[in-house]
């Protein structure tokens, strides 16, 4: 897909290419109307220059790269958009919100990679330790994450605070053996690109969570899930990312499906043992997981 490729080459790209690569993630909707011409007057760049950064990215020229980028925008029209009526403006401003989630949702599930995302749940399970790094916003879903993790599964995870000072003592033990998590709502340069840059300096697998492709957090990690985040107020939405959170964990839970049974039977025991003693009637252990 070619926001994957952008990803891949961005670091090696000139000033002017990553303005063309910015757009073409971000903006694509509006550039899949966009021929080479267009594309280089709305950026203020040479014709030549989409050309060759077309050719950068391995296609014949910039049509083939246009063709990519049409068929991306065609599969996420896969339900006919219905104009909102005009209703009060609390109900409609609502209603926009929610319809900006849903398109937010559907972009995200366009992004899912079948390879990426084995590879990231390999990476998981077979890591020593499970650091997820996260700021702002993006804190509460990194929070969701790392306690369904070490709650549900008790895998070794721990959220850590993506302070410049704080990070570095908490990760001072990292090895090859580790994964850091790097989840980010920001396009702009953030704490979170920097931390995955050092796990990776101590040869650390690094996964990211970001809004796209060519953000700092996506262009460092290793193996990138996106989560887009726009919103109707401009303030970063954590619908899609907290989605994908829940989506990435509950095919963890799936995979280490004895796992998840042994600790429900130990909860179920220990849970009862309580209840009883208190004289209150016992659950059933199909219903368990209720009780979290």
């Amino acid at each position: 897909m070619f926001q994957e490729r952008i990803a891949q080459y961005y670091t090696r790209l000139g000033k002017n290419q990553k303005k063309i690569a910015d757009f073409l993630t971000q903006q694509y909707h509006e550039a899949a109307f966009m021929n080479a011409s267009a594309l280089s007057q709305q950026l203020g760049v040479d014709p030549a220059t989409v050309t060759r950064f077309a050719q950068k990215l391995g296609y014949a020229g910039y049509p083939e790269l246009l063709g990519e980028i049409q068929a991306a925008v065609r599969k996420e029209i896969r339900v006919s958009y219905k104009p909102l009526a005009k209703r009060a403006d609390e109900e409609s401003l609502f209603l926009q919100s929610l319809s900006q989630e849903k398109e937010n949702l559907e972009r995200a599930i366009t992004h899912v990679r079948g390879e990426t995302l084995a590879a990231v749940i390999s990476t998981l399970l077979s890591a020593r330790n499970v650091y997820v790094i996260a700021q702002g916003l993006a804190k509460g879903p990194a929070e969701i994450l790392v306690t369904h993790l070490r709650s549900l599964l008790e895998m070794p995870a721990q959220l850590v605070a993506a302070e410049q000072l704080s990070a570095p003592m908490r990760l001072s033990t990292l090895t090859d053996e580790d994964v850091v998590i790097g989840i980010s709502l920001s396009a702009l340069h953030d704490d979170t690109a920097l931390i995955l840059r050092l796990a990776q300096s101590r040869g650390t697998k690094t996964i990211g969570l970001a809004t796209s492709h060519t953000s700092p957090t996506a262009s460092i990690a290793d193996l990138i899930l996106v989560c887009p985040a726009e919103s109707t107020t401009g303030i970063p939405s954590v619908a899609s990312l907290t989605a994908v959170v829940s989506a990435l964990f509950q095919v963890i839970a799936l995979r280490e499906r004895d796992r998840l049974t042994r600790l429900k039977q130990g909860f179920h025991t220990n849970l009862n043992w309580l209840l009883e003693d208190r004289g209150e009637k016992p659950v059933q252990e199909a219903d368990i997981l209720r009780q979290l």
